[in-house]
């Protein structure tokens, strides 16, 4: 069945402060619809940021409470890719401007056309520019089941952009010469992880960053990447980051996401999924 344009998906606007957010989807909701997918649409005023699932040294990511339907469990929330922001004087990992995140829901039960499912949420963000505001607030969507599939001609093509979006996972023989070490300051109590990743030498550098999963890795740093050969004369890029007070020492992994400002291979993409063992 093909989709025609007429459904109109959209939340209450809630305003408070410098953010203006909804809920909002691409398409209604049909008896043979298998996955429930909501959008959280975040609009910020100019100079404020909010906060990536892991913000770095400082920063609490946006947070949603569900109350949800009968037979419709909450699954996850799919963030878009982070940005670099400043809070006062220190760098951590935000969203500026307007973003979507993307929330999903098993369902549990058939779909019956003719009901209307309405998803609400608890909403909690920090917003942070000159100062920071913690806010919480209620959203809400309602959602039609009918007999065929229609689509939003506003929102489909944002939700599409953000699928295409999604960081990527890096090819295999590409991601099979990563590695990351841990090293210990000469003199004082720091550590570092060095990341090393295959790079063939050119003379235009583009910009790259690492946004470290959790709090291993500290925000607050500039990443500059050196160049380098190993024993077998393979050019590599590396950077050296700091290691957080707020590390799990157990932890064996590496994990983020790489950025490169002029995109991977031939894809408007700029973000890989790193996942690398520590030595």
């Amino acid at each position: 069945m093909l989709p025609v344009l007429a459904y109109s998906g959209e939340g209450p606007i809630v305003q408070n402060g410098p953010i203006v957010t909804r809920f909002v989807t691409e398409e209604n909701f049909h008896p043979e619809t298998k996955s429930l997918k909501i959008g959280w649409w975040i609009k910020r005023e100019k100079g404020w940021h909010t906060y990536w699932e892991s913000p770095g040294d400082v920063g609490v990511p946006p947070t949603l409470e569900w109350d949800l339907p009968e037979g419709i469990v909450f699954s996850k929330i799919i963030y878009a890719p982070p940005q670099l922001v400043k809070m006062f004087k220190v760098f951590a990992h935000g969203h500026k401007n307007e973003t979507l995140f993307l929330c999903t829901f098993d369902l549990k039960r058939k779909l019956k056309p003719g009901e209307e499912l309405t998803f609400r949420a608890k909403a909690s963000w920090l917003a942070c520019f000159t100062t920071c505001l913690p806010t919480y607030d209620n959203l809400e969507i309602t959602i039609p089941v009918e007999e065929k599939p229609e689509i939003d001609p506003h929102w489909h093509p944002i939700f599409k952009d953000f699928r295409e979006m999604q960081p990527l996972s890096p090819p295999a023989d590409w991601l099979s010469q990563c590695n990351a070490e841990i090293r210990k300051e000469e003199k004082g109590e720091k550590e570092f992880v060095i990341f090393r990743f295959p790079w063939k030498g050119r003379s235009s550098l583009p910009t790259f960053r690492f946004f470290g999963d959790g709090r291993f890795i500290r925000s607050n740093i500039f990443q500059i990447p050196r160049s380098g050969s190993d024993s077998r004369g393979v050019d590599f890029l590396e950077i050296s980051m700091e290691l957080s007070y707020w590390r799990d020492p157990l932890q064996k992994e590496l994990k983020g996401l790489l950025y490169r400002s002029d995109g991977w291979s031939t894809s408007r993409n700029k973000f890989y999924k790193i996942s690398v063992p520590l030595q």
